[in-house]
Protein backbone atom coordinates (compact mmCIF):
# COMPACT_ATOMS: atom_id res chain seq x y z
CA UNK A 1 0.00 0.00 0.00
CA UNK A 2 2.73 2.46 0.81
CA UNK A 3 4.32 1.47 -2.79
CA UNK A 4 0.69 2.08 -4.32
CA UNK A 5 0.45 5.72 -2.62
CA UNK A 6 3.97 6.51 -3.59
CA UNK A 7 3.42 5.37 -7.19
CA UNK A 8 0.20 6.97 -7.47
CA UNK A 9 1.63 10.40 -7.01
CA UNK A 10 4.30 9.93 -9.56
CA UNK A 11 1.55 8.33 -11.92
CA UNK A 12 -0.80 11.53 -11.73
CA UNK A 13 1.66 14.28 -11.87
CA UNK A 14 3.23 13.22 -14.99
CA UNK A 15 -0.06 11.72 -16.93
CA UNK A 16 -1.50 15.09 -16.50
CA UNK A 17 1.36 17.09 -18.33
CA UNK A 18 -0.07 14.71 -22.14
CA UNK A 19 -3.69 13.54 -21.24
CA UNK A 20 -5.21 16.80 -22.46
CA UNK A 21 -2.79 16.64 -25.94
CA UNK A 22 -5.89 14.76 -27.58
CA UNK A 23 -8.28 17.27 -25.89
CA UNK A 24 -6.77 20.03 -27.13
CA UNK A 25 -8.88 20.16 -30.33
CA UNK A 26 -12.89 20.16 -28.90
CA UNK A 27 -11.37 22.32 -26.22
CA UNK A 28 -9.88 25.44 -28.32
CA UNK A 29 -13.87 24.58 -30.35
CA UNK A 30 -15.93 25.04 -26.97
CA UNK A 31 -13.68 28.20 -26.08
CA UNK A 32 -13.16 30.08 -29.47
CA UNK A 33 -9.41 29.93 -29.63
CA UNK A 34 -7.06 28.62 -32.25
CA UNK A 35 -5.13 25.65 -31.75
CA UNK A 36 -1.78 27.85 -31.24
CA UNK A 37 -3.49 29.40 -28.42
CA UNK A 38 -4.53 26.44 -27.09
CA UNK A 39 -0.96 24.76 -26.79
CA UNK A 40 -1.08 27.18 -23.88
CA UNK A 41 -2.84 24.53 -21.94
CA UNK A 42 -0.09 22.19 -22.21
CA UNK A 43 2.82 24.59 -21.84
CA UNK A 44 1.44 26.40 -18.63
CA UNK A 45 1.87 23.14 -16.96
CA UNK A 46 4.76 21.97 -18.01
CA UNK A 47 6.42 25.18 -16.86
CA UNK A 48 4.63 25.65 -13.94
CA UNK A 49 6.04 22.31 -12.99
CA UNK A 50 9.29 23.22 -13.42
CA UNK A 51 9.58 26.44 -12.03
CA UNK A 52 8.34 25.13 -8.81
CA UNK A 53 9.67 22.07 -8.30
CA UNK A 54 12.84 22.77 -6.27
CA UNK A 55 10.63 25.52 -4.46
CA UNK A 56 7.68 23.10 -3.37
CA UNK A 57 10.62 20.21 -2.33
CA UNK A 58 12.07 22.74 -0.09
CA UNK A 59 8.64 23.37 1.55
CA UNK A 60 8.25 19.74 2.09
CA UNK A 61 11.44 19.17 4.09
CA UNK A 62 10.71 22.13 6.31
CA UNK A 63 6.93 21.61 7.21
CA UNK A 64 6.69 17.66 6.56
CA UNK A 65 6.79 15.78 3.47
CA UNK A 66 3.91 13.68 4.04
CA UNK A 67 1.65 16.64 4.70
CA UNK A 68 2.91 18.54 1.69
CA UNK A 69 2.28 14.87 -0.60
CA UNK A 70 -1.38 15.31 0.90
CA UNK A 71 -1.26 18.72 0.09
CA UNK A 72 -0.08 18.37 -3.52
CA UNK A 73 -3.31 15.81 -4.32
CA UNK A 74 -5.34 18.51 -2.06
CA UNK A 75 -4.07 21.52 -4.62
CA UNK A 76 -4.21 19.22 -7.87
CA UNK A 77 -7.65 18.18 -7.11
CA UNK A 78 -8.93 21.74 -6.63
CA UNK A 79 -7.48 22.71 -10.04
CA UNK A 80 -8.59 19.64 -11.59
CA UNK A 81 -11.89 21.23 -10.67
CA UNK A 82 -11.28 24.51 -11.28
CA UNK A 83 -10.38 23.10 -15.29
CA UNK A 84 -13.57 20.77 -15.84
CA UNK A 85 -15.72 23.98 -14.55
CA UNK A 86 -13.70 27.16 -16.34
CA UNK A 87 -16.34 29.41 -17.50
CA UNK A 88 -13.86 31.07 -20.15
CA UNK A 89 -10.18 30.32 -21.50
CA UNK A 90 -7.97 32.24 -19.18
CA UNK A 91 -9.58 30.28 -16.61
CA UNK A 92 -8.81 27.27 -17.69
CA UNK A 93 -5.03 28.33 -17.66
CA UNK A 94 -5.20 29.71 -14.49
CA UNK A 95 -6.72 26.32 -13.16
CA UNK A 96 -3.61 24.51 -15.11
CA UNK A 97 -1.22 26.34 -13.67
CA UNK A 98 -2.99 25.27 -10.05
CA UNK A 99 -2.64 21.86 -10.93
CA UNK A 100 1.01 22.18 -12.39
CA UNK A 101 1.90 23.33 -8.57
CA UNK A 102 0.07 20.05 -7.08
CA UNK A 103 1.39 17.90 -9.90
CA UNK A 104 5.40 19.17 -8.32
CA UNK A 105 4.29 18.65 -4.81
CA UNK A 106 3.83 14.91 -6.40
CA UNK A 107 6.18 14.74 -8.36
CA UNK A 108 8.55 15.86 -5.84
CA UNK A 109 7.03 14.27 -2.81
CA UNK A 110 6.94 10.13 -4.39
CA UNK A 111 10.78 10.71 -5.26
CA UNK A 112 11.66 12.08 -1.35
CA UNK A 113 9.33 9.65 0.14
CA UNK A 114 10.48 6.60 -2.03
CA UNK A 115 14.25 7.62 -0.69
CA UNK A 116 13.43 8.22 2.87
CA UNK A 117 11.02 4.89 3.14
CA UNK A 118 12.82 2.43 1.11
CA UNK A 119 15.58 0.20 2.67
CA UNK A 120 18.86 1.79 1.53
CA UNK A 121 20.39 -1.20 0.06
CA UNK A 122 17.35 -1.48 -2.59
CA UNK A 123 17.26 2.67 -3.45
CA UNK A 124 18.03 2.18 -6.88
CA UNK A 125 15.29 -0.59 -7.18
CA UNK A 126 12.55 1.65 -5.52
CA UNK A 127 13.15 4.86 -7.75
CA UNK A 128 13.26 2.20 -10.98
CA UNK A 129 9.32 2.05 -10.22
CA UNK A 130 8.67 5.81 -10.09
CA UNK A 131 11.21 5.90 -13.75
CA UNK A 132 8.68 3.33 -14.87
CA UNK A 133 5.61 4.62 -13.65
CA UNK A 134 6.63 8.01 -15.36
CA UNK A 135 7.63 6.39 -18.64
CA UNK A 136 4.36 4.83 -18.05
CA UNK A 137 2.20 7.82 -17.49
CA UNK A 138 3.91 9.84 -20.38
CA UNK A 139 2.80 7.53 -22.82
CA UNK A 140 -0.63 6.46 -21.08
CA UNK A 141 -1.67 9.93 -21.53
CA UNK A 142 -2.51 10.58 -24.80
CA UNK A 143 -4.73 7.41 -25.48
CA UNK A 144 -6.34 7.65 -21.60
CA UNK A 145 -7.51 11.24 -22.40
CA UNK A 146 -8.79 10.28 -26.31
CA UNK A 147 -11.15 7.49 -24.69
CA UNK A 148 -12.28 10.06 -21.73
CA UNK A 149 -12.89 13.23 -24.43
CA UNK A 150 -14.69 10.65 -26.71
CA UNK A 151 -16.86 8.85 -24.22
CA UNK A 152 -17.95 12.26 -22.11
CA UNK A 153 -16.23 14.98 -23.74
CA UNK A 154 -13.17 16.95 -22.39
CA UNK A 155 -14.13 18.10 -19.08
CA UNK A 156 -14.15 14.37 -18.29
CA UNK A 157 -9.85 14.38 -18.70
CA UNK A 158 -9.80 16.73 -15.24
CA UNK A 159 -13.09 15.16 -13.22
CA UNK A 160 -11.04 11.75 -14.18
CA UNK A 161 -7.82 13.68 -12.26
CA UNK A 162 -10.37 14.92 -9.18
CA UNK A 163 -11.05 10.84 -8.59
CA UNK A 164 -7.27 9.59 -8.98
CA UNK A 165 -6.32 12.18 -6.05
CA UNK A 166 -9.29 10.98 -4.31
CA UNK A 167 -7.67 7.99 -4.29
CA UNK A 168 -4.18 9.61 -3.60
CA UNK A 169 -5.54 11.21 -0.72
CA UNK A 170 -6.83 7.83 0.92
CA UNK A 171 -4.38 6.47 0.27
CA UNK A 172 -1.43 8.22 1.85
CA UNK A 173 -3.20 8.88 4.93
CA UNK A 174 -3.53 5.09 5.29
CA UNK A 175 -0.43 4.16 4.12
CA UNK A 176 2.85 6.53 4.47
CA UNK A 177 4.04 6.89 7.99
CA UNK A 178 4.27 10.91 9.36
CA UNK A 179 7.40 11.58 10.90
CA UNK A 180 8.23 14.87 12.10
CA UNK A 181 10.29 17.84 9.41
CA UNK A 182 13.48 18.03 9.94
CA UNK A 183 14.09 21.18 11.70
CA UNK A 184 17.60 22.34 10.23
CA UNK A 185 15.83 22.16 6.34
CA UNK A 186 16.34 25.55 5.06
CA UNK A 187 13.62 28.31 4.48
CA UNK A 188 12.50 29.45 1.28
CA UNK A 189 13.41 31.40 -1.61
CA UNK A 190 10.17 33.00 -3.38
CA UNK A 191 12.76 35.56 -5.52
CA UNK A 192 14.95 32.03 -7.03
CA UNK A 193 11.78 30.45 -7.83
CA UNK A 194 10.29 33.43 -9.77
CA UNK A 195 13.84 33.58 -11.71
CA UNK A 196 13.38 29.65 -12.59
CA UNK A 197 9.85 30.57 -13.77
CA UNK A 198 10.88 33.18 -15.83
CA UNK A 199 14.15 31.62 -17.18
CA UNK A 200 12.34 28.29 -18.21
CA UNK A 201 9.52 30.17 -19.45
CA UNK A 202 11.14 32.69 -21.47
CA UNK A 203 13.94 30.62 -23.14
CA UNK A 204 11.35 27.58 -24.01
CA UNK A 205 9.17 29.51 -25.35
CA UNK A 206 11.56 31.83 -27.09
CA UNK A 207 13.92 28.84 -28.90
CA UNK A 208 10.08 27.57 -29.97
CA UNK A 209 9.31 30.56 -31.66
CA UNK A 210 12.43 30.53 -33.74
CA UNK A 211 11.41 28.67 -36.24
CA UNK A 212 7.92 30.01 -36.80
CA UNK A 213 8.09 32.33 -40.01
CA UNK A 214 8.04 36.33 -38.98
CA UNK A 215 8.72 35.39 -35.22
CA UNK A 216 11.65 37.59 -34.91
CA UNK A 217 10.18 39.91 -32.23
CA UNK A 218 7.95 37.99 -30.40
CA UNK A 219 11.25 35.81 -29.58
CA UNK A 220 13.31 38.40 -29.28
CA UNK A 221 10.93 39.52 -26.36
CA UNK A 222 10.78 36.05 -24.71
CA UNK A 223 14.55 35.89 -24.40
CA UNK A 224 14.51 39.43 -22.56
CA UNK A 225 12.40 37.50 -20.40
CA UNK A 226 14.84 34.91 -20.05
CA UNK A 227 17.31 37.29 -19.31
CA UNK A 228 15.44 39.13 -16.89
CA UNK A 229 15.08 35.45 -15.18
CA UNK A 230 18.03 34.69 -15.31
CA UNK A 231 19.48 37.85 -13.87
CA UNK A 232 16.66 37.93 -10.85
CA UNK A 233 18.14 34.43 -10.34
CA UNK A 234 21.30 35.21 -9.86
CA UNK A 235 20.44 37.76 -7.32
CA UNK A 236 18.24 36.23 -5.39
CA UNK A 237 20.76 33.41 -4.97
CA UNK A 238 23.94 35.52 -3.78
CA UNK A 239 21.25 37.84 -1.44
CA UNK A 240 19.12 34.61 -0.35
CA UNK A 241 19.75 33.27 3.56
CA UNK A 242 18.41 29.98 2.11
CA UNK A 243 18.98 29.63 -1.66
CA UNK A 244 16.80 27.90 -4.27
CA UNK A 245 19.60 26.29 -5.46
CA UNK A 246 21.11 24.08 -2.08
CA UNK A 247 24.72 24.46 -1.74
CA UNK A 248 24.86 21.93 -0.01
CA UNK A 249 23.50 19.81 -2.91
CA UNK A 250 26.00 21.64 -5.15
CA UNK A 251 29.46 21.35 -3.29
CA UNK A 252 30.14 17.69 -4.25
CA UNK A 253 30.22 17.25 -8.31
CA UNK A 254 28.42 14.14 -8.10
CA UNK A 255 25.30 15.95 -7.68
CA UNK A 256 25.99 18.42 -10.06
CA UNK A 257 27.12 15.90 -12.41
CA UNK A 258 24.29 13.35 -12.20
CA UNK A 259 21.70 16.65 -12.47
CA UNK A 260 23.31 17.45 -15.73
CA UNK A 261 23.13 14.33 -17.22
CA UNK A 262 19.54 14.38 -16.32
CA UNK A 263 19.11 17.01 -18.06
CA UNK A 264 20.59 16.18 -20.89
CA UNK A 265 19.79 12.93 -21.28
CA UNK A 266 15.91 13.71 -20.87
CA UNK A 267 16.25 16.39 -23.49
CA UNK A 268 17.12 13.92 -26.05
CA UNK A 269 14.68 11.14 -25.51
CA UNK A 270 11.88 14.53 -25.16
CA UNK A 271 12.97 15.61 -28.73
CA UNK A 272 11.41 12.46 -30.63
CA UNK A 273 8.31 13.79 -29.01
CA UNK A 274 8.97 16.70 -30.69
CA UNK A 275 10.31 15.13 -34.01
CA UNK A 276 7.68 12.31 -34.68
CA UNK A 277 4.71 13.27 -35.03
CA UNK A 278 6.17 16.63 -37.14
CA UNK A 279 7.93 14.31 -39.18
CA UNK A 280 5.24 11.27 -39.62
CA UNK A 281 2.38 13.50 -40.24
CA UNK A 282 3.53 16.56 -42.21
CA UNK A 283 6.34 15.03 -44.26
CA UNK A 284 5.03 11.00 -44.64
CA UNK A 285 1.11 11.94 -44.42
CA UNK A 286 0.76 9.11 -41.35
CA UNK A 287 -2.13 9.40 -39.41
CA UNK A 288 -2.11 10.76 -36.05
CA UNK A 289 -2.77 7.38 -34.39
CA UNK A 290 0.08 6.02 -36.21
CA UNK A 291 2.23 8.64 -34.88
CA UNK A 292 1.02 7.90 -32.04
CA UNK A 293 1.98 4.19 -31.56
CA UNK A 294 5.46 5.18 -32.91
CA UNK A 295 6.47 6.03 -29.24
CA UNK A 296 5.30 3.08 -27.78
CA UNK A 297 8.71 1.14 -28.08
CA UNK A 298 10.03 3.96 -26.37
CA UNK A 299 8.00 3.19 -23.39
CA UNK A 300 8.10 -0.62 -24.00
CA UNK A 301 11.71 -0.58 -24.12
CA UNK A 302 12.00 2.13 -20.30
CA UNK A 303 9.63 -0.39 -18.74
CA UNK A 304 11.88 -3.22 -19.73
CA UNK A 305 15.27 -2.32 -18.43
CA UNK A 306 14.22 0.38 -15.50
CA UNK A 307 14.44 -2.26 -12.84
CA UNK A 308 17.45 -4.10 -14.10
CA UNK A 309 19.08 -0.56 -14.23
CA UNK A 310 18.40 0.11 -10.79
CA UNK A 311 19.48 -3.36 -9.43
CA UNK A 312 22.73 -3.28 -10.93
CA UNK A 313 23.07 0.34 -9.47
CA UNK A 314 22.40 -1.09 -6.09
CA UNK A 315 24.80 -4.06 -6.36
CA UNK A 316 27.51 -1.02 -6.55
CA UNK A 317 27.46 -0.90 -10.79
CA UNK A 318 26.31 2.75 -11.14
CA UNK A 319 29.45 3.64 -13.76
CA UNK A 320 28.95 0.64 -16.08
CA UNK A 321 25.56 0.86 -15.88
CA UNK A 322 25.10 4.34 -16.73
CA UNK A 323 27.65 4.13 -18.85
CA UNK A 324 25.82 1.42 -20.90
CA UNK A 325 22.65 2.59 -20.67
CA UNK A 326 23.82 6.34 -22.80
CA UNK A 327 26.01 3.93 -25.16
CA UNK A 328 22.57 1.85 -26.29
CA UNK A 329 20.59 5.12 -26.31
CA UNK A 330 23.28 6.48 -28.76
CA UNK A 331 23.15 3.64 -30.76
CA UNK A 332 19.39 3.68 -30.94
CA UNK A 333 19.42 7.09 -32.32
CA UNK A 334 22.07 6.25 -34.69
CA UNK A 335 19.19 3.44 -35.75
CA UNK A 336 16.40 6.05 -35.80
CA UNK A 337 18.99 8.24 -38.14
CA UNK A 338 19.24 5.55 -40.64
CA UNK A 339 15.71 4.71 -40.67
CA UNK A 340 14.98 7.78 -41.91
CA UNK A 341 17.81 8.38 -44.49
CA UNK A 342 16.77 4.74 -45.73
CA UNK A 343 12.51 4.95 -45.08
CA UNK A 344 13.36 1.91 -43.53
CA UNK A 345 10.36 2.08 -40.80
CA UNK A 346 11.25 -1.10 -38.77
CA UNK A 347 14.68 0.06 -38.28
CA UNK A 348 13.27 3.42 -37.01
CA UNK A 349 10.79 1.06 -34.88
CA UNK A 350 14.33 -0.91 -33.45
CA UNK A 351 16.07 2.29 -32.74
CA UNK A 352 13.06 3.99 -30.53
CA UNK A 353 12.94 0.91 -28.87
CA UNK A 354 17.18 0.32 -28.01
CA UNK A 355 16.65 3.82 -27.26
CA UNK A 356 13.81 3.97 -24.73
CA UNK A 357 15.88 0.67 -23.00
CA UNK A 358 19.06 2.64 -22.80
CA UNK A 359 17.05 5.47 -21.12
CA UNK A 360 15.37 2.43 -18.90
CA UNK A 361 19.04 1.37 -17.80
CA UNK A 362 20.59 4.88 -17.27
CA UNK A 363 17.85 6.75 -15.35
CA UNK A 364 17.00 4.79 -12.13
CA UNK A 365 21.13 4.67 -11.31
CA UNK A 366 21.67 8.21 -12.04
CA UNK A 367 18.77 9.30 -10.02
CA UNK A 368 19.54 6.55 -7.31
CA UNK A 369 23.46 8.14 -7.28
CA UNK A 370 22.16 11.39 -6.51
CA UNK A 371 19.60 11.20 -4.14
CA UNK A 372 22.52 9.03 -1.90
CA UNK A 373 24.60 11.70 -1.71
CA UNK A 374 21.81 14.18 -0.28
CA UNK A 375 21.78 14.78 3.41
CA UNK A 376 18.56 13.04 4.95
CA UNK A 377 16.96 16.61 5.52
CA UNK A 378 17.43 18.07 2.02
CA UNK A 379 15.65 14.82 0.11
CA UNK A 380 12.92 16.90 -0.63
CA UNK A 381 15.29 19.81 -2.07
CA UNK A 382 17.72 17.27 -3.82
CA UNK A 383 14.24 15.33 -6.07
CA UNK A 384 12.93 18.59 -6.49
CA UNK A 385 16.38 20.02 -8.24
CA UNK A 386 16.35 16.30 -10.01
CA UNK A 387 13.19 16.99 -11.41
CA UNK A 388 13.69 20.17 -12.31
CA UNK A 389 16.87 19.24 -13.85
CA UNK A 390 14.88 16.48 -16.15
CA UNK A 391 12.08 18.96 -16.79
CA UNK A 392 14.44 21.03 -17.96
CA UNK A 393 15.62 19.00 -20.46
CA UNK A 394 11.95 18.69 -21.55
CA UNK A 395 11.38 22.29 -22.02
CA UNK A 396 14.71 22.41 -23.95
CA UNK A 397 14.86 19.44 -26.08
CA UNK A 398 10.73 20.11 -27.17
CA UNK A 399 11.88 23.53 -28.06
CA UNK A 400 14.94 23.10 -29.87
CA UNK A 401 14.01 20.17 -32.06
CA UNK A 402 10.85 21.76 -32.82
CA UNK A 403 12.18 24.73 -33.85
CA UNK A 404 14.94 23.13 -36.07
CA UNK A 405 12.70 20.72 -37.96
CA UNK A 406 10.08 23.56 -38.70
CA UNK A 407 12.13 25.63 -39.63
CA UNK A 408 14.44 23.11 -42.30
CA UNK A 409 11.31 20.77 -43.24
CA UNK A 410 7.93 22.10 -42.68
CA UNK A 411 5.74 21.90 -45.77
CA UNK A 412 9.36 20.71 -47.33
CA UNK A 413 9.53 17.93 -50.21
CA UNK A 414 9.78 15.01 -48.20
CA UNK A 415 13.63 14.49 -48.89
CA UNK A 416 14.46 17.74 -46.83
CA UNK A 417 12.12 17.01 -43.81
CA UNK A 418 14.21 13.39 -44.05
CA UNK A 419 17.43 14.69 -43.97
CA UNK A 420 16.11 16.74 -41.28
CA UNK A 421 15.10 14.27 -39.13
CA UNK A 422 18.62 12.48 -39.74
CA UNK A 423 20.48 15.55 -38.66
CA UNK A 424 18.34 15.74 -35.47
CA UNK A 425 18.88 12.21 -34.56
CA UNK A 426 22.14 12.41 -35.33
CA UNK A 427 23.02 15.62 -32.93
CA UNK A 428 21.04 13.51 -29.98
CA UNK A 429 23.07 10.47 -30.71
CA UNK A 430 26.68 12.99 -29.88
CA UNK A 431 24.58 14.43 -26.83
CA UNK A 432 24.08 10.78 -25.75
CA UNK A 433 27.57 9.85 -26.03
CA UNK A 434 29.13 12.88 -24.19
CA UNK A 435 26.73 11.40 -21.05
CA UNK A 436 27.99 8.25 -21.17
CA UNK A 437 31.12 9.99 -20.77
CA UNK A 438 30.40 12.12 -18.23
CA UNK A 439 28.95 9.17 -16.32
CA UNK A 440 32.43 7.00 -16.82
CA UNK A 441 34.26 10.23 -15.07
CA UNK A 442 31.21 10.94 -12.64
CA UNK A 443 30.43 7.03 -11.02
CA UNK A 444 34.55 6.00 -11.11
CA UNK A 445 34.43 5.82 -7.10
CA UNK A 446 31.02 4.40 -6.56
CA UNK A 447 29.95 1.38 -4.71
CA UNK A 448 27.31 -0.81 -3.27
CA UNK A 449 25.66 1.71 -0.40
CA UNK A 450 26.82 0.29 2.87
CA UNK A 451 25.37 3.00 5.61
CA UNK A 452 22.70 5.67 4.97
CA UNK A 453 24.51 9.08 3.43
CA UNK A 454 23.58 11.80 6.64
CA UNK A 455 24.65 15.66 6.13
CA UNK A 456 27.85 15.08 7.29
CA UNK A 457 29.06 13.21 4.50
CA UNK A 458 28.25 17.18 2.69
CA UNK A 459 30.91 19.15 4.69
Amino acid sequence: MLVFALVLGSFVGMVDATIVAVALDPMTRHFHVSLAAGQAVLGVYLVTVTATLPLLGRLADRYGRRGAYVCGFVVFALGSVGAALAPGFEWLLVARAGQAVGGGMLTAGSLALMAEHAPHDSTGRSIALLVITQAAAGFVGPPLGGALTAAWGWQAVFWASVVAAVVGIVAVLRAVPSRAPHVDAPGVDVAGAVGVAALLLGAGTGIGSLGVSGSARAAVVWFCVALVGAVVLLVAERRARHPLLDPRLLRRGRFAAASLASFLSTGTLMSCFALLPFWLEDAHHASAALAGAAFLPIGLGIGVTSRTGGRLGDSGRTREVTMAGMTLAAAGLLLAALGARTDAWPVLLLGLLVLGMGNGLFSSPNTAAAVLVAPRSALGSASGFLSTARNAGVVFGLGITGAVYTAIAHNAPTADADRAAELLFGCAALICFAVAFLSARTYRDVAAPEHPVGAEELA
